[in-house]
């Protein structure tokens, strides 16, 4: 049987993972991938070469991977690393070399920032594998990913037999064509999202959201990451809603539960109808595998599926997210807590994007709510003002709702007096008489409710 064209270049192209780290050379800037779709394979080979480079720099988003280049050099004294979004498994990286690491921007304009401004040398593309036409599809992961491969000298193709085909809107492949190199990673398994327990916290943050009736039938669906964002979507399952969509930057497993169990059938959608579209997936095998070849299915970059005018068309849009601290004056801070040398967690990824987009609903009926504990430690992530050094995500201008264990408030709108009182209403009982009065002495509260006036305004509800 006579060989295709693009199976003749394949073989051609074929390189070890070895031979493929070795690339590299000093004063490179390469991509090595994101979320799911890093190219550990090639991390694996490169980090042992510290000692014969310098000067590398290194870009990566949503640090699923300690990174072996970061143990091996973890002052950066050769290589030096930028994250886009870094997670928990790069958290202590983050704390030793500081938040300058952090490339800091709202997700959506990523591509475009990418193509304006980068020249890269080499970017590791983690795909599935080539189809008969010649495609390597991203699989879970299609976010900035054929930004970087716009901006690279070098394409290299990091094939993994167990990553999935996902069916796309847009940017969701790359041509053989295109690709300089390909190797083929049968070392390491696709990242599967462990399991996240729900906390007590969680469940009762859920009911206070879900009871005050924010999503309702036909109600489009973003969702975070984490314990809470999972709890709300299991919720929904006994919420007696219908006909929910999803247009969500991540996808994840209880999504899919809701897909299975026919809450969501994306038929109310004004653009992309029948389909749940997100810009990557981090979820389990069962999630993956549900994924392959299904055209229920629609992964876009995140210009698209972030863009606040996108998501602005989506009918009834949802929007949750999980951040870390609110003051007093409604800002919002979720990626980088303060003090003399601040602490950066995470990063803006959506959150930015999709209370906009809500904000910005063509229906007027657009919905976000920011969530958090009441406290961390036994000291309240409700604060009178955010400490120096804090990084706020979301100005007190835009925020809509936030919600923690105590209670639901309703910012927008409000006075700087009324949302410091709500504010009070919903944090720990523990902290509310220590806030008000820091509240009052910072010139917050100007006029108290008077006694038997009931909630303050913007409470939506609350639990004592």
């Amino acid at each position: 049987m006579e060989t295709s064209q693009p199976e003749q270049e394949y073989q051609r192209k074929r390189i070890s993972a070895e031979h493929a780290a070795g690339l590299v050379q000093s004063g490179m800037s390469i991509f090595l991938g994101g979320s799911a779709s890093i190219a550990r394979i090639i991390d694996k080979y490169l980090a042992p070469r510290k000692n014969e480079l310098s000067n590398v720099s290194i870009r990566t988003f949503l640090d699923t991977s300690a990174h072996e280049f970061l143990k091996a050099d973890p002052e950066g004294k050769v290589f030096k690393w930028h994250s886009g979004f870094p997670l928990g498994s790069v958290r202590p990286h983050i704390f030793l070399r500081g938040s300058g690491v952090y490339s800091g921007l709202s997700w959506h304009l990523a591509p475009e920032v990418i193509r304006q401004q980068l020249h890269l040398d080499i970017s590791y593309i983690v795909t599935a594998p080539m189809d008969e036409h010649g495609y390597f599809n991203f699989g879970l992961t299609a976010a900035e990913m054929m930004a970087f491969c716009d901006v690279s000298k070098k394409i290299v193709a990091v094939v993994h037999e167990d990553m999935p085909v996902v069916c796309g809107g847009q940017e969701e492949a790359i041509h053989i064509s295109r690709i300089d190199h390909i190797v083929e990673d049968r070392e390491f398994e696709i990242f599967c999202l462990p399991s996240v327990p729900f906390k007590e916290e969680d469940r009762r943050i859920a009911h206070n959201i879900v009871s005050a009736g924010l999503i309702r039938d036909g109600s489009t669906l973003q969702i975070g990451i984490g314990g809470l964002p999972n709890s709300v979507l299991d919720a929904l399952s006994d919420a007696g809603v219908r006909h929910l969509g999803i247009h969500s930057e991540m996808l994840t497993d209880k999504m899919l539960d809701l897909i299975q169990a026919g809450i969501v059938d994306n038929t109310r959608k004004k653009s992309d109808r029948f389909k749940s579209t997100f810009g990557f997936c981090l979820g389990s095998r069962r999630l993956y595998d549900f994924l392959h070849r299904n055209p229920m299915f629609a992964t876009y970059p995140v210009d698209y599926v972030n863009n606040p005018l996108v998501i602005a068309q989506q009918p009834q849009m949802f929007s949750l997210n999980s951040t870390m601290q609110v003051d007093l004056v409604g800002q919002v801070a979720s990626e980088q807590i303060g003090g003399e040398r601040p602490r950066h967690i995470s990063g803006t990824g959506g959150q930015l994007d999709f209370v906009m987009g809500t904000m910005l609903s063509q229906d007027r009926a657009g919905v976000s709510v920011l969530a958090l504990y009441s406290e961390h430690k036994g000291r309240s992530r409700i604060v009178p003002l955010l400490e120096k050094g804090t990084v706020v995500t979301v100005p007190r201008s835009i925020v809509d709702y936030v919600a923690t264990e105590w209670g639901l408030v309703r910012s927008r709108g409000l006075t700087i007096n009324e949302r410091a009182q709500a504010l009070i209403r919903i944090a720990h009982p523990n902290h509310r008489e220590a806030l008000t009065r820091q509240a009052v002495e910072a010139g917050f509260i100007s006029y108290r409710a008077a006694a038997g006036d009931g909630l303050p305004r913007g409470v939506v509800n609350c639990r004592d």
